[in-house]
């Protein structure tokens, strides 16, 4: 769900900066690509987090 609301919330706060601005799509555009490039390095993330390797406890 994080990485999901990663993804649209920059591109809903571009949207709203458009329409705030008057320009067509640019800010939908740049949040677009930081909401996908902040999701994909927070899966990177979260895989190799799950790869150490676990301890005996001894």
């Amino acid at each position: 769900m994080v990485v999901a609301l990663e993804m649209v919330l920059p591109g809903l706060a571009g949207h709203w900066l458009d329409e705030q601005l008057g320009t067509v799509v640019l800010f939908l555009l740049i949040g677009l690509a930081v909401g996908c490039t902040a999701a994909i390095f927070h899966l990177i993330q979260m895989t190799r987090s799950d790869k150490r390797p676990k301890s005996s406890g001894r």
